[in-house]
């Protein structure tokens, strides 16, 4: 009796549980077949969908998976760790909008977990670094992707695009949430009078019935 315990307490203590990141693409019916079977795989599954509040509808996930799907704001992913707590004790699915890997943030949680000895799968989607071709634009003709926050003015903005610039590359500019194109372009200028005079191409909703090119 007490062989048989002393293996199956080695058995738990061995046993190493799966942190699957499932990028669901830009709109609802993007998620690949490989994307729902991780999912329906997992004990847990979660959704931080902080850059896409409104275009994926999880209700419709939960039925197609069969699995609960809880969504987590962004301080819990990024201050809380809720997803590494989770996959250290079960199987976790963590779902996010777009492709897994085109956020930092997504990276880093990757990185961590096999830091800490734990499986890790990734399932990739579309997500806005290869939808921009839809503008006519070529991918490879693009440098450093920037992101420009609603409520600062980072200089770090402009510098990337001067450089992108410089060598002949396009600039791929990602908007906060909830803020609209022509603010951005309006918040540009003002940080640097000079682009008032070049040209833009703006894709809002990509990837949707709706898409819109200007």
């Amino acid at each position: 009796m007490v062989l048989i315990w002393v293996l199956f307490k080695s058995l738990v203590l061995n046993f190493v549980f799966m942190l699957r990141i499932v990028g669901v693409g830009l709109d609802d019916g993007e998620v690949t077949q490989k994307g729902l079977e991780a999912i329906e795989r997992s004990e847990k599954a979660f959704a931080e969908f902080y850059t896409n509040t409104e275009t994926i509808d999880l209700e419709l996930l939960e039925e197609e998976t069969d699995q609960s799907i809880q969504k987590l704001s962004r301080e819990e992913v990024e201050q809380q760790d809720k997803i590494l707590e989770s996959a250290k004790s079960s199987d976790t699915a963590f779902l996010v909008s777009g492709d897994p890997l085109t956020a930092t943030t997504h990276y880093d949680i990757k990185h961590r977990a096999e830091e800490s000895g734990l499986e890790v799968e990734v399932v990739h989607a579309p997500s806005i670094l290869t939808s921009v071709a839809e503008t006519g634009l070529n991918v490879y003709k693009f440098g450093r992707v920037v992101t420009l926050p609603e409520n600062m003015k980072p200089d770090s903005v402009i510098e990337h695009v001067n450089k992108n610039d410089s060598v002949g590359l396009h600039t791929l500019i990602l908007l906060d949430i909830n803020y609209s194109a022509d603010e951005a372009a309006e918040k540009l200028i003002e940080m640097d009078e000079s682009l008032s005079d070049r040209d833009v191409i703006m894709i809002e909703r990509a990837n949707m019935d709706d898409q819109r090119i200007s």
